[in-house]
């Protein structure tokens, strides 16, 4: 998918179109795609080309899409960073995805002698205004045919999405142009219309968050962009600029279920609510359906390694149908499922074992990682991780997690990447890290510890926010004397729920 090609076209036929808001400022398609094109430029002054990768490290913003279109436009890769993340997860992606230009509102400055691909740092967006608004990239569009200088191939790698992965180990997930086909493919296909206008919540260093970027240059829609939750606004929003669509996790939908403004909002112009990043509990739905019922409440499913979405729940799916637990929807046609045993065997229909997705939207794979991109894609399946099963009519639900997953907030975290964390603490004998129930996030992060010498809790919170992202990090300190064991001598984490 030529992502910039697409808003260019459509930017300029209808340049008035209202492209994006943010804090009140408003930016036409017209504007956007000159800003998108200084931008561009600028870049490319830079060095930033085919193969070379940009890494973006900004809360959410409209400089945030447009550094990915000019990216995109240019043909090289971007490298999307949690804001949230700490400095020394920073360094490790910058590090592994050998970023050459990092664009960033943080104090960088300690950055560049740590990473030796990184040549520049911009943290005053300003440095991005140059005179040159001409079209990205002089001509220069995708070709099919592989290894034609100067032309981009479908094939090349767009993202570099790091994320714990179905193996739990941070890694570089790489998308290809042709991959950013899918989750158009898939809205177009379960969608009854085009969705006009969308908000924004869901932080752009996501997979989740990058759709916004494909939807808009594909479909032309309105970004109204929040650089974080708040429920007020977020139902001001829905009113004000009529949004018809928006991606939430259910946690957020909770939320808002629990504010007072709920009570006055109308929401008349929303027609759908995607929840994805965990199972939406049928209670949930129910409320929505009884308050709003113009409202088409759905899910879906996929990995940032299928490039999600690959489920949904069809349009005219039955309301008993969709309250059921655990339900994700179907398939797409062009994506294939089938549930394993661990002993590798396919199970008939409502039987749970581990869910495989096959499609030509799988990741590339790892990056530098060729390995693990074995063991988690065999034979052109991918091996999720997920525990789910199939009913009668082709419906997918989810029934757990086969790893040590924890959903909060509909942000995944794996235990073992804050275990690691927590173990290099000099007073820690030993940690396991497990899920604890919340009502508005629907998991906390829990670590029991075994100490070598008295410490407090904060100490530990204090180091963890050092090197993790602050939904990482355990809202739940437990000390024990010591920790349960297998025979194996394996920490028994099921004794500790």
């Amino acid at each position: 998918m030529d992502v910039y090609k697409m808003f260019y076209q459509l930017a300029r036929q209808q340049p008035e179109r209202l492209a994006l808001v943010f804090e009140g400022k408003i930016t036409t398609f017209g504007q956007a795609l000159e800003e998108v094109n200084q931008i561009g430029h600028a870049l490319e002054t830079l060095g930033l080309k085919k193969g070379e990768k940009l890494a973006i490290w900004l809360p959410n913003c409209p400089e945030y899409i447009m550094a990915y279109l000019a990216a995109f436009g240019l043909g090289s890769t971007v490298i999307p960073i949690d804001a949230m993340a700490a400095d020394e997860e920073v360094i490790r992606i910058l590090n592994h995805g050998e970023a050459s230009i990092l664009i960033t509102f943080n104090e960088a400055s300690e950055l560049k002698h740590r990473i030796p691909s990184l040549k520049h740092i911009i943290t005053d967006l300003d440095e991005l205004t140059i005179p040159d608004k001409t079209p990205l990239p002089r001509g220069v569009s995708f070709s099919t045919q592989r290894g034609l200088p100067g032309i981009r191939d479908e094939e090349d790698t767009a993202l570099i999405i790091y994320t714990s992965g179905t193996t739990g180990q941070q890694k570089g997930v790489m998308l290809t142009y042709r991959n950013l086909d899918s989750p158009i493919k898939t809205v177009d296909y379960f969608f009854d219309t085009k969705p006009d206008c969308i908000l924004c919540t869901v932080p752009f260093s996501h997979q989740a968050g990058s759709l916004y970027v494909l939807f808009q240059a594909a479909m032309g829609c309105t970004l109204v962009i929040m650089e974080r939750f708040v429920p007020g606004k977020f139902l001001k929003y829905i009113d004000e600029y009529q949004v018809d669509l928006v991606f939430t996790p259910p946690a957020i939908l909770e939320a808002l279920l629990k504010t007072t403004e709920i009570e006055t909002a109308s929401l008349k112009s929303l027609k759908w609510i995607d929840s994805f990043g965990a199972p939406c509990h049928p209670r949930i739905f129910q409320a929505f359906i009884e308050k709003f019922p113009h409202i088409n409440v759905i899910t879906g499913y996929g990995l940032t390694e299928s490039t999600a979405p690959n489920v949904a729940l069809p349009m005219d799916t039955p309301i008993p149908k969709r309250l059921k637990k655990g339900i994700l929807g179907k398939p797409a046609p062009w994506t294939k499922i089938k549930i394993l045993d661990d002993k590798g065997n396919e199970l008939p229909t409502g039987k749970i074992g581990e869910i495989l997705l096959k499609g030509s939207f799988l990741m590339k794979g790892y990056y530098k990682e060729p390995e693990l991109t074995k063991e988690v894609i065999k034979d052109g399946w991918l091996y999720t991780g997920d525990l789910g099963y199939l009913d009668e009519e082709g419906f997918l639900y989810i029934a757990g997690r086969k790893k040590d997953v924890i959903i909060t907030g509909g942000l995944t975290v794996y235990a073992n990447e804050v275990e690691f964390v927590i173990a290099e603490h000099p007073k820690v004998k030993e940690v396991a890290v497990i899920s604890t129930p919340d009502k508005l996030r629907g998991e906390l992060v829990k670590a029991v510890i075994a100490l070598k010498e008295k410490t407090a809790a904060q100490e530990i919170t204090n180091h963890c926010r050092k090197k993790l992202a602050s939904y990482k990090i355990p809202r739940v300190i437990e000390f024990r004397e010591s920790l349960p064991k297998t025979s194996a001598g394996k920490i028994k984490k099921s004794d500790l729920i």
